[in-house]
């Protein structure tokens, strides 16, 4: 390899090999283990911002594989291909793990596992980083399932938390149902294709590389049931919310660098094999998403869930941008609201962290207030989080979100009506949240007595801040990178921005005073409130039918089959040729004279039968 190839690899290669040094140093100093942990990542940053000044913006394209069975008859790469999309990835992965890493050596300063913790951290970010860089589907799966295995032991880092642990063990199942079907859609791929469709740069070359568009439409919502899984969407998103038992400092890089964004990645690695059909599916899962999870955050009081529901709802705005079926415009629509995301979605969570840190670990919003006052740095960022979030016109989510929405006016009007309408409930619960933190007199005695964070903990914050606003500024460029038409705002945004500001103004007056409005609508929604409280059911659904009654009802139904018809014709075989072989172990007793008895008998025997078949004319 050269010297390109070299340092691509070594974006995701140098952490991947560095974090068991992470852990085991800790052993030696924990402090240690933290710093050597927040350095590596940076550097990986610093080398994917050289790659993609460097190289990148030339429209050069870094790529190096090798065959890893030789012997098959198809071809299966392993190696690195760093195009303009993986690139920007690369510096969002990077850049915002790097600033969440940063914020961990405050926030998990104290806990005595934390060499553990910033080790597998480590390891969680060099996981997103070889996915994104990944040359074959193949490799990019084996990476995504080494992201899984890293949410599942960063869920549940704090094990001896039943919640902890119960989250974990429902985010790896869940999560493993979408990967079901990307294994599938693999599968799919290598036998349409011959292979061919293994190869990253084969599918960015064209839908060719699949002849038939049956074929793609097979195998493109196979892989997009992995995405599903990953990316949180319905009905796979029920293991983001219980995910918050994990520390926050976990919860921001699943929500804005890693995770959930690696299924939106994988639809664009491969937007060239889907179909219409297909995208139609993606769009409108999308949109359903949203809504649903926008509903749903309308009545969550834990801080976390409620950011994990926006994550959900945001993500949907990203698969339907894909859905739209606008080629490179799609992705460069769907990238550039998960680039901006990123940072509003990281900020939000490092803001909660630091709120959770000062009101020890207090998550309901119903027992903080005040915060403005007593945290006014972390609370002003938190409120550009939200502007961001809620799409506030010039705000980086206003130049993602809203151009995803105006887009969709053009192609399909129900899904521009359901796309505006998500903006208006997201702006609804961000600042129902917002303003019951901010707002108000405090409520208890820990949020009477909160205090701003340390300084390692609020400079990331500030950081993410500054790009929540800025990030616009490079639409432009950004678009005209990936290859798309420039998204404009148009006269017809000025609908969701107005839907926006409605939004932020109902929850000013429902939730910035001390008003009892929620609880009479609440009482008056009468059901419907339940059900939306309830989550739609959909835990109930998963858990006590699916799981409880259908899979462990079909699991005893085999269990009995194995048992008494499987298992009785086994040992009714088996106890036939037992008695069969003590009866005739009985003949067998050394005796000449039996042995010469039974001769004859059976000669006579022979000589009869030979006789009878004579007579009946067989032989002649």
């Amino acid at each position: 390899m050269d010297i390109q190839q070299w340092l691509v690899f070594l974006i995701f290669g140098l952490p991947l090999i560095s974090f068991p040094f992470v852990i085991g140093v800790g052993y030696i100093k924990k402090n240690l283990s933290m710093y050597l942990g927040t350095a590596v990542i940076f550097v990986s940053f610093l080398i994917g911002l050289y790659v993609f000044f460097n190289y990148t913006v030339n429209g050069i394209v870094i790529s190096a594989s090798v065959n890893w069975l030789p012997n098959l008859p198809i071809s299966i790469p392993v190696g690195i291909y760093a195009d303009n999309l993986a690139m920007i990835m690369v510096l969002m992965v990077s850049f915002v793990g790097f600033l969440i890493i940063l914020f961990s050596v405050g926030y998990m300063a104290e806990d005595p596992r934390r060499h553990v913790f910033f080790g597998e951290m480590v390891l969680f970010t060099s996981s997103m980083l070889g996915l994104v860089l990944a040359s074959s589907l193949l490799m990019l799966f084996i990476f995504w399932e080494l992201v899984g295995l890293c949410s599942y032991l960063l869920i549940g880092f704090w094990y001896y938390k039943p919640n902890a642990a119960s989250a974990a063990k429902k985010a790896f199942i869940v999560t493993r149902v979408g990967d079901v079907f990307f294994i599938a859609g693999i599968g799919a791929a290598i036998l349409y294709s011959q292979g061919a469709a293994l190869s990253v740069a084969n599918i960015k070359a064209g839908a060719s590389v699949i002849p038939y568009v049956w074929q793609r439409t097979i195998v493109s919502l196979l892989l997009f049931g992995g995405a599903i899984g990953k990316s949180a969407q319905f009905p796979l998103h029920v293991w983001i919310p219980d995910a918050m038992e994990g520390p926050t400092t976990v919860s921001a890089l699943i929500h804005a660098a890693t995770m959930v964004t690696a299924g939106v990645y994988l639809i664009a690695r491969t937007y060239t094999i889907f179909t219409p059909l297909s995208l139609a599916v993606v769009l409108y899962i999308g949109v359903f998403t949203i809504i649903l999870s926008g509903l749903i955050g309308l009545v969550v009081n834990d801080i976390k869930r409620i950011l994990a529901y926006s994550t959900i709802s945001q993500i949907g705005y990203m698969v339907a941008a894909l859905g739209l079926g606008l080629g490179a415009t799609s992705i460069g629509l769907s990238i550039y609201q998960l680039e901006s995301h990123a940072f509003f979605k990281a900020l939000l969570f490092l803001s909660a962290g630091a709120i959770l840190h000062a009101l020890l670990n207090t998550r309901d919003i119903n027992k903080m207030g005040g915060l403005w006052k007593k945290m006014p740095v972390t609370i002003t960022a938190m409120f550009i989080g939200a502007l961001a979030l809620s799409g506030f016109p010039l705000t980086a989510g206003f130049f993602s979100k809203d151009s995803i929405i105006s887009a969709s006016y053009s192609v399909n009007e129900i899904a521009w009506v359901l796309l505006a309408t998500g903006g208006f409930l997201t702006s609804l619960y961000t600042f129902r949240l917002f303003f019951k933190i901010a707002l108000g007199k405090p409520k208890t005695f820990a949020a009477e007595h909160a205090h701003e964070a340390g300084i390692l903990m609020l400079i990331p914050i500030v950081i993410l801040a500054v790009f929540s606003l800025i990030f616009g500024l490079f639409q432009n460029g950004f678009y005209t990178f990936l290859g798309g038409a420039k998204a404009t705002i148009t006269s017809l945004d000025a609908i969701p921005a107005v839907l926006m500001l409605v939004g932020m103004g109902i929850a000013y007056y429902a939730y910035g005073r001390e008003s009892t409005i929620p609880e009479k609508v609440a009482k008056a929604s009468g059901f419907l409130y339940r059900l939306v409280k309830s989550k739609f059911y959909l835990d109930v659904l998963f858990t006590n039918v699916i799981a409880e009654r259908v899979v462990l009802g079909f699991s005893a139904v085999m269990d009995g089959f194995e048992r008494r018809i499987l298992d009785g014709l086994i040992n009714t075989w088996g106890y036939i040729f037992k008695n069969a072989g003590l009866s005739l172990r009985k003949i067998q007793t050394g005796l000449a004279r039996q042995y010469a008895l039974i001769i004859l008998i059976g000669l006579f025997l022979a000589l009869l039968l030979l006789r009878v078949l004579m007579y009946l004319g067989v032989f002649h």
